[in-house]
């Protein structure tokens, strides 16, 4: 019994990294509500949902779109198809990104996710000279963040094995707070895909933020994400 509940483990976590884990486990959430970024003016900031629309803002050669995907096992997400932006945002603001739904219970893969790529077409972007990412968010869900680069994004060129994407598992709470994670905290998923060092943050696709707990609701929202450079109280 014991083995057979292994090996469908290890099916849930090849499954395009549907299966995270658990947040309190790994101490990220914590580092990453604590981490005071340090700002990099205008240029950071990557979306704030304000004008209304699926595009990202349109700064320093960035302009993708945002998607939502859900897997084939049941699960429902809202919304689906067109992305649109819900009401309201976070600290008073108007907007922000919004998914719900709820996860199937039968299968061996389980994901909802939101995102969107820096470039339309895809193309990779070189955020080298930023630290990491930050955002506003509130749930509560346990979700993991992914950064799809230049090898592990299929548009890349790189990967066989694409899709295991540098990332870290998060608990977001009930409510608004600020989750900033860098680049260096990302990790891929073990033992699947092809496997790599670090990230690569001069070729990154786009962002994802991914659900995939089976048979549980989710309802998740996000708001104002910019990269940043450095932590407050360090060097860099």
């Amino acid at each position: 019994m014991r083995t057979k509940l292994l090996f469908l483990v290890a099916l849930l976590v090849m499954a395009e990294g549907c299966l995270t884990t658990p947040a309190s486990e790994t101490g990220g959430s914590k580092r990453a509500r604590t981490l005071v970024p340090r700002e990099c003016g205008p240029d950071a900031l990557i979306e704030d949902g304000e004008d209304d629309d699926s595009r990202i803002l349109r700064r320093d050669g960035r302009g993708g779109y945002w998607y939502t995907s859900v897997d084939a096992a049941g699960s429902t997400i809202e919304p689906a198809g067109n992305f649109q932006m819900a009401q309201p945002g976070h600290a008073g603001s108007q907007h922000a990104a919004h998914i719900k739904g709820q996860m199937g219970s039968a299968g061996d893969s389980f994901w909802a996710s939101m995102g969107f790529n820096f470039k339309d077409p895809p193309e990779p972007f070189d955020a080298s000279r930023y630290t990491g990412i930050t955002f506003w968010a509130k749930g509560p869900a346990h979700i993991r963040l992914k950064l799809p680069d230049a090898y592990t994004y299929p548009a890349g060129g790189h990967c066989q094995d694409c899709y295991n994407d540098f990332g870290i598992e998060l608990a977001i709470t009930a409510d608004w707070e600020r989750y900033s994670v860098p680049f260096k905290a990302l990790a891929q998923q073990p033992n699947w895909g092809d496997p790599r060092a670090e990230v690569a943050s001069n070729e990154l696709f786009g962002v994802q933020w991914q659900f995939g707990t089976p048979g549980r609701t989710f309802d998740i929202w996000v708001d104002d994400i910019a990269f940043f450079c450095g932590a407050e109280g360090s060097s860099r």
